[in-house]
């Protein structure tokens, strides 16, 4: 165990002792209404746990007690002899009515008999209440027509879109992730005189279009060496020290490696070639 680790035990031993020395200036009546908070909480997430096991037991023994008693109670004989009742007093008022008259008007009879015994507020509240209830169950029905049609508009959306680039890349995106670098490649050169400048080394960054491209620059070094010293063409060994022979050595090498990458059929290409060290000996 390390010191670190002795210190944090060392830290939490004091806290646990502060904290059971805390508890100890609690008042007793205090830690009793504590305690029974805890024990309500308990057992009402005990409860609320326990709703779906609930459920789940007394809403079939509900279901069927209903169905028990909507199917041993007769309906029927109750409610067509108060139509019956209401139909002849009706008709007994309003002897000169035809039949189509009283058919169309017996629902309305029928309605204003249910609202005899109430008052005029309540039968507005009533009425209120009924519409309300009415309009929601419209408002429910086409609320979940409309999530059914989404989902389904939602379920037949193929699974993977190709995603279009709202804007261009610039030039410099991930640039660094396609750097190839080459060091110490000594350019062929040939010299007229015993004092001049005998070789040559580089080293020199080149951009690849992508990064296939470049982990097979990486992998080929050894092949991408002999292949650049057996194309680029001799030189006076101290051109590649001047502006203009950096210039048109780094044209040549981009060429080459190009061509090194159409000799592998490869599907890239270097754009960029950037001298970083010369060195002349």
């Amino acid at each position: 165990m390390g010191l670190i680790e002795k210190l944090e035990t060392l830290i939490n031993n004091l806290i646990f002792k502060l904290l059971e020395f805390l508890w100890r200036l609690v008042p007793s009546p205090i830690k009793k209404i504590i305690e029974k908070y805890k024990t309500l909480k308990e057992r009402f997430i005990c409860f609320i746990k326990n709703i779906p096991a609930l459920l789940k037991k007394y809403i079939p023994i509900l279901i069927n007690k209903a169905k028990t008693k909507v199917s041993t109670t007769n309906f029927r004989p109750e409610i067509f002899d108060d139509i019956k009742v209401i139909r002849d007093e009706y008709t007994k008022n309003n002897v000169n009515a035809g039949k189509f008259k009283k058919i169309i008007i017996l629902p309305w009879i029928i309605a204003s008999k249910w609202f005899d015994d109430l008052s005029a507020a309540q039968t507005l509240g009533m009425l209120i209440f009924s519409a309300a209830s009415i309009l929601a169950v419209i408002g429910i029905g086409f609320s979940g027509q409309k999530i059914a049609n989404l989902q389904r508009e939602a379920s037949r959306v193929p699974a993977s879109v190709e995603e279009e680039v709202p804007y261009a890349r610039p030039v410099y995106y991930k640039k660094q992730t396609r750097h190839v670098e080459i060091s110490n490649l000594r350019l062929p050169v040939y010299f007229a005189n015993i004092n001049e400048v005998k070789s040559v080394d580089i080293d020199f960054v080149a951009t690849a279009s992508n990064r296939e491209t470049k982990m097979f620059l990486d992998k080929h070094d050894f092949q991408l060496r002999d292949h650049l010293i057996l194309q680029v063409e001799p030189s006076v060994a101290a051109f590649p020290l001047e502006e203009e022979g950096k210039d048109i050595i780094r044209k040549r090498l981009i060429q080459e490696l190009n061509d090194f990458l159409k000799t592998y059929e490869i599907d890239g290409s270097v754009s960029e070639v950037r001298i970083t060290y010369v060195l002349a000996n």
